[in-house]
């Protein structure tokens, strides 16, 4: 039991036993120890404010401040008057920063990336490949589901043009056929990439007849002119050397065409009452004219003969319009004829020119 020099002779309770005991006097009085020395702490100064506080108290009472030493430390040196009444000291300056700054909570700055293991990573990064490839396959099969989509319908659409508009030319309704074979030829692009040779031969057969058959409707679907036109006295010169030379199997073919095309005028002439029969043989000239047109150039599609063909089919179709009204129908037959036989002899004779000068 520890007690003061002062209390020598006092009776007090014995903390351990809980005995009343009379402190020793005199040299029984047992082993003596100093009071506590008078420059012992009670109070310390706030960081913030500079005013004094409880030595062991955690916030300051007057500013509130959360007090960052509880400790008893050595006391400051008194500063100058000036600097006591307008200053804080470096050192209160610093820890009044301090308690402003705001608390990271979680113990780290770094991402949580960044904390993972070196085998979280590779999880993650793992986790990432295969979601993106999961992505990619189904895209992939989502995309080709609509590509054979694409294809089967452009295969249907330019198997139906071309039978219903063969059936449509065949009764001379050559611009209902051209609308026809120009919506199917929208899916040229999916149909040249199948390799499948039957697609290529539809896709083919409907631009062939689209070509022939942009010279002969009234609203071709081209840019600009339909007939190439010669823009100089040398490119003229250029094209008629050229047609020299390519004109034997020209003629051939232009008579091929025109000799259908009479056989069907001569036939409507003498079976008034036989339309479908005149029909079947404009079928049979337009088959031969598709057939002459996808052989030339543009420069031989200029020639005086091909425009006076064109015009001979024209009026074919045009008796088959009016087949109902013989005056109307006869007339157009006669001009068909004028026409066909003109374009025969002039190619006969190869007397042939550039009518597009």
């Amino acid at each position: 039991m520890v007690a003061e020099e002062d209390r020598a002779g006092a009776v007090v309770m014995c903390p351990n036993c809980r005995r009343s005991l009379k402190v020793p006097s005199g040299k029984d009085r047992g082993m003596h120890i100093a009071s506590a020395p008078s420059t012992v702490r009670t109070s310390r100064l706030c960081q913030r404010c500079g005013k004094e506080t409880p030595v062991d108290s955690q916030m300051c009472p007057h500013c509130k401040a959360v007090l960052l030493d509880a400790q008893g430390a050595a006391p400051p040196k008194k500063a100058a008057p000036a600097a006591a009444a307008g200053k804080v000291s470096a050192a209160g300056a610093a820890m009044a920063g301090q308690a402003g700054r705001r608390i990271v909570l979680g113990g780290s700055k770094g991402g949580w990336f960044r904390r993972l293991s070196s085998a979280g990573k590779a999880g993650v990064f793992g986790g990432v490949v295969v979601f993106l490839g999961a992505v990619a396959i189904v895209g992939y099969f989502v995309w080709s589901s609509w590509y054979a989509g694409q294809v089967t319908d452009a295969r249907a659409a330019a198997k139906a043009a071309i039978e219903k508009g063969r059936t449509l030319e065949s009764v001379a309704k050559f611009q209902e056929a051209y609308e026809l074979y120009h919506s199917a030829f929208n899916g040229e692009r999916y149909l040249r990439k199948t390799g499948d040779t039957k697609d290529a031969q539809m896709v083919d057969a409907l631009e062939a007849r689209i070509a022939a058959l942009n010279y002969i409707v009234t609203e071709p679907k081209i840019r600009g002119e339909v007939y190439w036109r010669p823009n100089n006295q040398e490119e003229y010169d250029q094209a008629r050397a050229e047609l020299a030379n390519a004109y034997p199997a020209y003629k051939e073919g232009l008579c091929a065409v025109a000799d259908a095309g009479l056989a069907a005028a001569q036939f409507g002439k003498a079976n008034p009452a036989d339309q479908a029969g005149y029909e079947i043989r404009i079928g049979q000239a337009l088959d031969a004219y598709v057939k002459f047109v996808g052989r030339l150039s543009d420069q031989q599609r200029a020639q005086r003969t091909f425009k006076q063909v064109v015009e001979g089919m024209r009026q074919l179709a045009g008796a088959n319009r009016s087949w109902a009204m013989p005056a109307e129908r006869d007339n157009s037959l006669k001009v068909a004829e004028a026409y066909l036989s003109a374009a025969k002899e002039t190619a006969v004779n190869s007397q042939d020119d550039l009518w597009a000068r």
